[in-house]
């Protein structure tokens, strides 16, 4: 009976212990929610940070974001193609005759004109061969003459004199092909230009029709292009075109276009386009280039990043800062290079659009541009949070980005963050200059108007 009141008396207090921590945890949890609570409505003393965006005293906070100018400059529409340099003529140099190298007149690299003799041939044997046939050709030669003379005084018959002729005409020409022979112991360049390789060293037993050196006429270089043909109505004869090699991408060399194909190849519907290039001492053939053919300029147009264009949208928009707010303004796009766009309408020249930041913008959304004069130490945070938009990480509360506490996603439109491979297939449509199409477009209308955001579930 004694054990058994001890051990009730036991579990009883463990029971009150028990009790007592689970009322305090309650309590504590409790507290913690009261404390958030505040915090979130701004309560307490000083009123806290009122959102992202750095306001103060519970108001609606101003994103910060980055903008540049409508400008005014120069804009042009061209054909950009890559090929590769060719030299205008490329001859290789063959042995006409047969003998020993005994000597060369040009290396590698050497600019050489025509008819500069390049390597001589050991002649020793082909004089030889000459006296021989010369001697043969004066035998015949006088056999002739004496036959000649008989014949006209009707001593010997015509086939005997005819005969005679022909052995004196075949003395004549073995004589000259010994002479031929003997020249081309002597190998001369048959263009100007510059040798690019020499095949055969002094000592070396040369046979007739062997490669000796390969020269090429490097002034000026050609580059063949194939454009579309649609565009090939773009191009004519003497228009001029800018070349950039690998080797050298701070220079820029100037061409023209020699000549177009009145021929388009039926498999790939493109137009070949000859361009000349002068070398101008420091291109050779072989190099890398990209060839820019300027089609039409406009020297008054108004000049957007291409990066201030809204790759949520079905269409080509901007954020247009007005009085501390975006506004999303609809323009009509003209030429597209580098990093720079034209704007045709819808802006005008001054106006500032956002740059940077357009993830959980909305329209009429407040805004502070970042890097403006007046910028208050206070910012500093917020150019941090930019910089971490620009490469690409998402920002908290910022105009309804993410789920509010315990509800449902936040609204969509332009404010909500696309995933990562529509993003980049919309910026490639746009890098292009082409249209989105239509199946696209729909898909971007459905999830702005499903009343969630982009990535939702």
């Amino acid at each position: 009976m004694v054990n058994l009141t001890r051990r009730r008396e036991m579990n009883g207090r463990k029971l009150l212990r028990w009790s007592a921590w689970i009322a305090l945890s309650v309590a504590a949890f409790s507290g913690c929610g009261d404390e958030e609570e505040s915090a979130s409505s701004g309560g307490g003393p000083g009123g806290g940070r009122g959102g992202w965006g750095g306001g103060r005293g519970g108001g609606v906070a101003a994103i910060p974001v980055k903008a540049e100018n409508v400008i005014r400059g120069e804009m042009n529409a061209y054909v950009e193609t890559y090929a590769r340099l060719e030299a205008e003529r490329e001859i290789s140099v063959l042995a006409r005759a047969s003998g020993f190298l005994e000597e060369l007149g040009a290396e590698e690299g050497d600019r050489v004109e025509t008819g500069q003799v390049l390597a001589r041939l050991d002649k020793e044997e082909l004089e030889l061969r000459m006296r021989q046939v010369r001697a043969s050709h004066n035998e015949v030669k006088s056999n002739y003459e004496r036959i000649k003379v008989l014949h006209e005084n009707k001593m010997v018959s015509q086939a005997e004199y005819e005969t005679t002729q022909l052995r004196f005409e075949n003395s004549k020409v073995d004589l000259e092909e010994a002479e031929l022979n003997l020249a081309y112991a002597d190998v001369e360049a048959p263009i100007s230009g510059v040798i690019m390789q020499r095949m055969v060293e002094v000592g070396t037993l040369v046979r007739s029709n062997q490669e000796l050196f390969f020269i090429a006429d490097m002034d000026p270089l050609l580059v063949r292009i194939f454009v579309p043909e649609r565009r090939m109505y773009q191009l004519k004869p003497g228009q001029g075109a800018t070349v950039v090699v690998e080797a050298l991408p701070d220079r820029i060399f100037k061409g023209k276009i020699r000549m177009i194909s009145p021929r388009v190849d039926p498999e790939s519907g493109t137009v070949k386009v000859t361009l000349e290039v002068p070398a101008s001492g420091m291109l050779k053939p072989g190099m890398f280039c990209t060839v820019r053919i300027i089609t039409d300029s406009r020297s008054n147009a108004l000049i957007i990043p291409k990066k201030a264009l809204i790759l949520e949208t079905d269409a080509d928009d901007v954020f247009a800062v007005k009085e501390g707010k975006v506004e999303i303004v609809n323009v009509e796009l003209g030429f597209v290079e580098g990093d720079r766009v034209e704007v045709v309408s819808g802006l005008e020249e001054g106006m500032q659009v956002v740059t940077v930041g357009h993830e959980g913008l909305k329209d009429g959304a407040g805004v502070r541009v970042v890097g403006e004069e007046g910028e208050s130490e206070s910012g500093s945070e917020q150019t941090e949070q930019v910089s971490g938009d620009e490469a690409g990480e998402k920002r908290p509360d910022a105009g309804g980005w993410g789920r509010s506490a315990g509800g449902p996603p936040a609204g969509g439109g332009p404010g909500g963050a696309l995933p990562d491979s529509l993003r980049q297939l919309i910026a490639k449509f746009r890098a292009e200059g082409k249209e989105l199409p239509d199946s696209l477009r729909q898909k971007l209308r459905a999830l702005r108007g499903g009343g969630r955001r982009w990535g939702g579930n």
